[in-house]
């Protein structure tokens, strides 16, 4: 059960179950090439940061490691080795990513992105 969830567009929503599982789900699986399994998770935790329109989902994720005991806490001083950042096609229910930050922007020009991309923090977003 989520502490909150904040939904996005066509099904996509962030669900909050702690204060570092943060993640991006989908009402339908995402597209693959291993039709065995219907993975729902799209982008893994600690999702912080978000943008969005009808076509695209564009997300900052602080990468975590995990362990036998689940995921550790994220590094305190986050450097550019342990951010992330993907891309989701909201209409194909395809997920692109982890890119750095240069590689975004050049899949971003890539997926015909036009608009300016200006990532929001999750906290700061209107909770469902």
């Amino acid at each position: 059960m989520a502490d909150y969830t904040i939904n996005l567009e066509n099904g996509y929503r962030i669900d909050r179950i702690s204060a570092h599982q943060i993640a991006i789900y989908g009402d339908e699986p995402v597209q693959s090439d291993d039709k065995t399994i219907d993975n729902y998770l799209s982008v893994p935790a600690k999702v912080t940061d978000v943008w969005w329109n009808k076509e695209y989902i564009v997300t900052k994720q602080i990468v975590l490691a995990a362990d036998e005991n689940g995921y550790e806490e994220p590094p305190e001083n986050p450097s550019i080795n342990n951010i992330s950042y993907w891309i989701i096609d909201v209409n194909n229910h395809q997920v692109f990513g982890p890119f750095e930050e240069k590689e975004l922007e050049y899949e971003t020009d890539k997926f015909g992105l036009t608009e300016k991309i200006s990532l929001t923090p999750i906290k700061k977003l209107k909770i469902n």
